[in-house]
């Protein structure tokens, strides 16, 4: 079994391995052991849950979202493959999100009473409430940038860290061609400057992953995720994305969840737009 891959965030370098298996978990067996999963996240800061999600919904959602535009992607073979960038990026001006974040099917789908009954379990609660604000993001090897690491923390603000969380959903193939979301290991725990006051740009920790994982006497890990499965992950935990090698695109949603209506950050209220500055 392979354990180590070389991987590239914004052309720079990076090593990822893959993580153990306490890591993963069965959404069944979420629901049969409610007791031993409800401090997972905290204790490893980051858990993928196999099995949530309907595939069939995510395959039409899939090509919801890909029909919406008119030249910037084709599907060939039963799968879509990016042409050109898209004229406005991720959320701004047109660009078709806009709508597909409001849509029926989509609203249904992250409003999954499943998700939510593995979320509550998540946090030793008995609900879990959702922010309205949900990022779609697309990305392939035509994409101009990654996500640098950064923690959640300083983009949704909560008024206790733990009792929020984020779940990552890609919908459709997410892996070390497609690209993904890899974590820094045990950086729950790392102590970092709080910059969640600061201009969204300057709110990354570093776009160097090689060098982050040096300086923190760390290593990134690449969890394996298949569709139908969702990452969650602490607010504290460092995380980043790195390039994809395919015009296949990568398709997720990043949704939030709270224990309670009081961890909620208020700003995010609202359906998300690239210009909402948050």
């Amino acid at each position: 079994m392979v354990n180590e891959f070389l991987l590239s965030s914004s052309g720079l370098q990076f090593k990822a391995y893959s993580p153990k298996k306490n890591y993963y978990a069965d959404s069944h067996e979420i629901i049969l052991n409610q007791e031993k999963f409800k401090n997972k996240l905290i204790q490893q800061g980051f858990l993928v849950v196999k099995n949530v999600m309907d595939k069939e919904k995510i395959k039409i959602l899939r090509d919801q979202y890909y029909q919406l535009f008119k030249e910037e992607y084709k599907k060939e073979n039963k799968e879509w493959y990016q042409i050109k960038e898209p004229k406005d990026s991720h959320g701004y001006g047109n660009h078709p999100v806009k709508n597909f974040l409001k849509s029926d099917d989509f609203l249904e789908f992250v409003n999954d009473p499943y998700l939510k009954k593995i979320v509550s379990i998540l946090f030793g609660s008995n609900k879990a409430y959702l922010s309205k604000r949900i990022l779609v993001r697309s990305f392939s090897s035509l994409s101009t940038f990654t996500t640098s690491a950064h923690r959640d923390k300083e983009y949704y603000v909560s008024t206790n860290p733990l009792e929020a969380v984020t779940a990552w959903i890609p919908l459709g193939i997410a892996d070390k061609v497609h690209g993904q979301l890899v974590y820094l290991e045990k950086s729950h725990n790392f102590e970092f400057l709080d910059k969640s006051k600061y201009d969204k740009k300057d709110r990354i920790i570093s776009q160097n992953l090689r060098k982050l994982a040096k300086d923190k006497g760390s290593r990134w890990l690449i969890p394996k995720i298949n569709p139908g499965d969702v990452i969650f992950h602490c607010l504290n935990s460092v995380h980043a994305s790195f390039d994809s090698n395919t015009l296949v695109p990568r398709l997720s949603c990043d949704l939030r969840f709270a224990s309670a209506a009081d961890y909620l950050d208020p700003r995010w209220n609202n359906y998300w737009y690239g210009e909402d500055g948050l």
